[in-house]
């Protein structure tokens, strides 16, 4: 019993071996087969990679020649759009083309126009300039004339300060020119002043009514201001004599003359050479005496000869003798006056 067990056990183990076996064979050549299939498998993916990556090349090409393209047809397109305004406008030009002449006309026309203006323009440029340069040359020459007239500059505009200065130094003038003023001759010295002393030829103390100018004969003497000659004659003690009649009151006189060159009635001018120095009537010797009067009244010519523009106020402090008072309603004496 045992033994057929076996058997059995041993022919089916047999039968089980053999199946395994050919399980074993079908499987290996399974394998096989399998693996073949991969290979293959794995050769087409290869290539279709390959494949691919040129493809893609192509794509890219592909693109870029698309974009080519389309930047091309853009460019035609403003080609087109230029060559049909430049087509339009040389339809317009082969219209106008008869205007052409009077287009060259009118420019040159503007051209010489413009040339003109230009030069006007460089004309102005200059003028402005030397204006510049003028204003301020006078606002430098109105400091100056206010310098010298001892005046405060303010703090007008140079027209107002001009127009001021103008008044002021034509009124100022005018009274130089009416009154005496300044030396009536170029002397070597003066020999005597205007006071008391001991006359030379007298030999007694009396008043000196003017300034002696000790000058050589001939010497010119000169009238101090604008006037009338009132008095051409000769005298015993003043020898040759001359008097002139001021404005406002004012006389002024000349002894020991040579020689007169003026006459009686004539009108002379500040400046004018009314004689020649000399040595008539009693005298020591070739002299001028000259005298200013006031009212008919002789003051000290001191003052009067030294009198000018730059120093026109202080004679009105100086000299008290005089009425300046009555001047002052015509002529402004001092800066603090109103003009």
């Amino acid at each position: 019993m045992v033994l057929a067990v076996l058997l059995v056990y041993f022919a089916l183990s047999n039968w089980l071996l053999v199946k395994t076996t050919d399980s074993l064979d079908a499987l290996e050549q399974n394998h096989h087969f399998l693996n073949s299939q991969y290979h293959e498998l794995l050769g087409t993916q290869q290539r279709y990679k390959k494949e691919l990556a040129q493809l893609s090349d192509v794509f890219d090409k592909v693109v870029e020649q698309r974009d080519k393209l389309a930047l091309e047809n853009s460019r035609i397109g403003i080609l087109s759009d230029t060559l049909s305004v430049i087509t339009d406008e040389r339809d317009r030009l082969k219209v106008d083309t008869g205007s052409i002449p009077k287009l060259k006309d009118s420019l040159s026309k503007t051209q010489r126009e413009r040339d003109r203006l230009q030069a006007e323009n460089i004309k102005i440029e200059k003028i402005n300039a030397s204006l510049d340069h003028n204003l301020s040359a006078l606002d430098k020459s109105l400091d100056e004339l206010e310098k010298m007239l001892n005046l405060q500059k303010p703090e007008n505009s140079s027209e107002d300060r001009f127009e001021r200065l103008s008044l002021l130094t034509k009124q100022r003038l005018y009274l130089l020119n009416s009154i005496p003023n300044g030396l009536p001759i170029k002397a070597i010295r003066i020999s005597d002043g205007f006071g008391m002393r001991y006359h030379p030829i007298r030999k007694i103390r009396a008043m000196h009514k003017g300034i002696d100018y000790k000058a050589l004969k001939g010497t010119p003497v000169y009238a101090p201001a604008d006037g009338v000659v009132e008095t051409v004659v000769r005298r015993s003690g003043s020898g040759k004599f001359i008097k002139i009649g001021h404005n406002f009151g004012f006389q002024s006189s000349y002894s020991h003359l040579s020689k007169f060159l003026v006459k009686r009635g004539e009108y002379v001018h500040k400046g004018q050479k009314i004689a020649e120095s000399g040595n008539t009537g009693q005298s020591t010797g070739p002299h001028l005496h000259y005298e200013i009067l006031y009212l008919s009244k002789a003051i000290n010519p001191k003052d009067f000869v030294t009198w000018n523009i730059a120093n026109f106020e202080k004679i009105f402090t100086k000299v008290e003798s005089v009425k300046w008072a009555s001047l002052k309603n015509l002529y402004p004496l001092s800066q603090s006056e109103p003009l």
